[in-house]
């Protein structure tokens, strides 16, 4: 991450914001900034798994069964339009 932090405006739900300051009243954040950007990074990091994870399925398909592998491949890139970004190959 950046050593550089720029300030942003949030805005957030209720209910969301009174558990942030819980968490900061309970010691567990130093700050809301915190509590959101912990929260942020959070999800990048399970964003990033589950790439992961997706591309070892489509490894792990291909090797399987390679023909339907290739049905699948075909039919995936025509639901998305051809977009082959998500797409493994």
């Amino acid at each position: 991450m950046s050593e550089v932090k720029r300030r942003v405006t949030v805005t957030l739900d209720p209910d969301l914001l009174a558990t942030a300051e819980s968490a900061v009243e309970s010691g567990e954040a130093r700050s809301i900034s915190a509590w959101v950007n912990d929260a942020i990074a959070e999800k990048k990091h399970r964003q990033e798994r589950a790439r992961i994870l997706i591309r070892q399925d489509v490894i792990d398909a291909k090797a399987r069964d390679p023909e339907e592998y290739e049905r699948a491949r075909a039919w995936a890139l025509r639901i998305t339009g051809g977009d082959t970004d998500e797409v493994a190959e």
